[in-house]
């Protein structure tokens, strides 16, 4: 299928989602973090998000073998309005009943995600794929650039009830564009056993050289990136570039600002070899994480951001084409269903070291340790470089 109409309603949903998804929780860890007062606190949020996506992506193959891509997309969407309004209604409540309700919308975007990944395939045909990743990386990183700043701005003068109210109505747009894409038919298998249901995209994906590789390198670079969730970053900022609370919003939206320009730049730069791409990528972001804890000067940190933003991105999009060529179109959605839940899983466990790290020994060390992370990736990138191609 090549429908261009739909892949834009497609695009423009996703930006409206994206968009409430940040300052959703952009007002969720203010609210917490007046609240609590905790650094550890606040990593239960990045931890409750991503063990509750990490179910929701395992079980999505259960939802596939029944509903269409849309239909299922639409269930996630209009399950996020109702129970965010609900975290709206309980915002004054105990932080048990928050991260309750918080679990519950990471649970639907668990269906989301693998399932948003699969659609674009589908929409805009393999010999498209790179400039529609590269233009759905530019658009997602334009939001993440807009909403950081725009975010630290209202929780500044207002509250973060006030950004969970914006969410909601940009989730209510979102979810009306979705209407918009085209059904993509949905070929009714076998009936197979929940077991086989929940293994069949593991046993193909790990039968498959290239695609598993992939998602090894995905699983070391979710684990590596985790010590940038916002909750890390709020400290960063307060101990070690002594900041006010605007420059957390800065620092994020100087890093959206590079993801924006690796985005632009991967769309010229195609011609240039998937492993050369991703090894790069991995080396410049370990040598640039530990120059981001000795900044020199607080604006010297949000060019180091920048140039993290430039070289993740190229490398995380050269990793999405690859995955996307070499999976067949049936398996597409199954495939992101298992590089969804092993991403969630380590981004998960890395958000309780880290933010453990961060409390015992201090953030620098939560740093260095991704770090090595990084340094590890790249050498299995070189060391499996003939596996990382574009099919």
């Amino acid at each position: 299928m090549n429908d261009r109409r739909s892949f834009y309603f497609l695009w423009v949903s996703q930006m409206m989602s994206n968009g409430g998804d940040v300052l959703y929780i952009v007002g969720l860890i203010q609210l917490v973090y007046v609240s609590s007062g905790s650094v550890l606190t606040l990593t239960l949020i990045p931890l409750t998000i991503t063990f509750s996506r990490l179910v929701g992506s395992y079980l999505t193959p259960l939802l596939l073998h029944r509903f269409p891509l849309r239909q299922i997309l639409l269930f996630s969407m209009v399950g996020k309005i109702i129970v965010l309004s609900g975290v709206f209604l309980c915002k004054e409540e105990s932080i048990l009943w928050i991260l309750i309700l918080v679990s519950v919308i990471a649970f639907l975007d668990g269906w989301a995600t693998p399932i948003r990944q699969a659609m674009l395939p589908e929409l805009v045909g393999k010999s498209e794929l790179p400039k529609a990743n590269s233009l759905v990386a530019i658009s997602y990183n334009t939001i993440n650039l807009v909403s950081w700043p725009i975010g630290a701005f209202f929780v500044a003068l207002y509250s973060g009830g006030t950004l969970l109210l914006v969410s909601i109505g940009l989730y209510m747009f979102a979810w009306m564009l979705t209407y918009g894409i085209k059904a993509i038919p949905h070929i009714k298998k076998d009936v197979q056993s929940v077991f086989q249901q929940l293994s069949g995209g593991w046993k193909y994906s790990f039968s498959i050289k290239p695609i598993r590789n992939i998602l090894l390198l995905d699983t070391l670079t979710a684990f590596a990136g985790a010590v940038w969730i916002s909750a890390i970053l709020y400290v960063y900022v307060d101990e070690v570039i002594e900041k006010s609370t605007a420059w957390w919003g800065y620092i994020n939206a100087f890093y959206s600002g590079g993801f924006l320009i690796g985005g632009y730049l991967f769309a010229k730069l195609m011609k240039i070899p998937a492993h050369l791409m991703i090894g790069v990528g991995c080396f410049l972001t370990s040598l640039l994480t530990v120059w981001f804890l000795f900044p020199f000067y607080a604006s010297m940190a949000l060019v180091i951001s920048l140039f993290l933003g430039v070289f993740g991105q190229l490398q995380l999009i050269a990793q999405l084409t690859a995955l996307q060529t070499h999976t067949d179109t049936d398996q597409l959605g199954h495939v992101f269903s298992v590089q969804s839940v092993l991403v969630t899983d380590a981004f998960g466990i890395a958000t309780f070291i880290f933010g453990l790290i961060a409390e015992w020994f201090g953030i620098n060390h939560a740093f260095y340790l991704s770090t090595v992370v990084m340094v590890v990736s790249g050498l299995f990138t070189i060391k499996q470089r003939k596996t990382f191609y574009y099919a």
